[in-house]
């Protein structure tokens, strides 16, 4: 995969440290009760999968959410835990698929992230295909329903966050029964393929799938808005500047930022997201038409 300066990192580090903060400013105004779900979270209830590139455990560091690290060859022993994160990484050889499969068909949410496409190919076939790979890229991304918006958290009029792929992310084809909750057309016409992020129902659980990384570690101004401050996205977001951020981020940065810091909030929670029966939200949301407010957010 493609090296990111150290110096584009570290903004997106500060980019992420802000968000942090602005999160939880909203959230404690908007929904306490993710607050609240995040504070009971105990380590025994998010396992996370080392991977080779992803990190999903420093965004949970930034929420303040506690967890269990585990490596790849003890996910076999692992016993218990209610969402399990499955950072970036080849599982072309070993991959550990009967106890993936037992850990979502009893009930678990297994969240994978873009080279663990393989894991997903091997443990629900027919599901998610791998068909190219990308060049180091960063396109638009559009939400498809009323969860991936409330995945991403941003309400306000023309919000259009930009997701990083790393070069060698890896394209992907959906199958039946697949939700789509990210799509980016830009990518699509660059690489044949517009799901982002997606979802699928497994027996008692739920299966979720980022293409590159929920770390994204760089974002790219593609419009006026995206060259804001600090300032305007506070704005945007109803929330007030603090002494520790940082005032030199740009909107297009802090967009990209708190999108995937929001959408990881939500992953966190306790209550199924798309395997709930005939009341699944999400599954209602995708057959159903935009609310009137949902279309006014793309």
């Amino acid at each position: 995969m493609a090296e990111v300066s150290e110096v584009i990192k570290m903004v997106m580090k500060s980019a992420y440290a802000s968000s942090g903060k602005i999160f939880e400013q909203v959230s404690m105004r908007t929904n306490p009760g993710l607050i609240e779900q995040l504070k009971a979270v105990k380590p025994s209830d998010l396992i996370v999968v080392r991977g080779t590139y992803d990190h999903i455990e420093k965004l949970l560091d930034t929420l303040h959410v506690p967890y269990t690290l585990i490596g790849r060859d003890e996910i076999e022993k692992q016993n218990g835990g209610r969402v399990m994160f499955v950072n970036c990484m080849d599982y072309s050889n070993k991959a550990p698929v009967r106890p993936v499969q037992n850990f979502v068909e009893g009930g678990g949410r297994l969240v994978t992230t873009d080279w663990a496409v393989g894991l997903l190919a091997k443990a629900f076939p027919g599901k998610l295909t791998k068909t190219k790979d990308t060049s180091d890229d960063v396109v638009e991304v559009r939400a498809e329903n009323d969860i991936a918006r409330r995945f991403l958290g941003m309400n306000y009029a023309q919000c259009h966050p930009k997701w990083w792929l790393e070069g060698a992310s890896h394209i992907y084809k959906a199958g039946g029964g697949v939700t789509t909750l990210f799509s980016s057309e830009e990518m699509k016409s660059k690489y044949g393929q517009s799901p982002v992020a997606v979802a699928f129902p497994h027996g008692r659980g739920e299966v979720f799938h980022f293409i590159s990384h929920l770390e994204l570690q760089r974002t790219k101004q593609k419009s006026a808005s995206d060259k804001g401050t600090l300032d305007d996205f506070l704005k945007k977001m109803d929330a007030v500047k603090t002494g520790d951020m940082d005032a030199s981020l740009t909107v297009a940065e802090l967009e990209a930022a708190y999108s995937t810091l929001n959408t990881l909030a939500n992953l966190c929670t306790p209550l199924p997201i798309i395997n709930s029966g005939s009341n699944s939200y999400l599954l209602k949301s995708a057959k159903a038409p935009a609310s009137e407010k949902s279309k006014k957010l793309v």
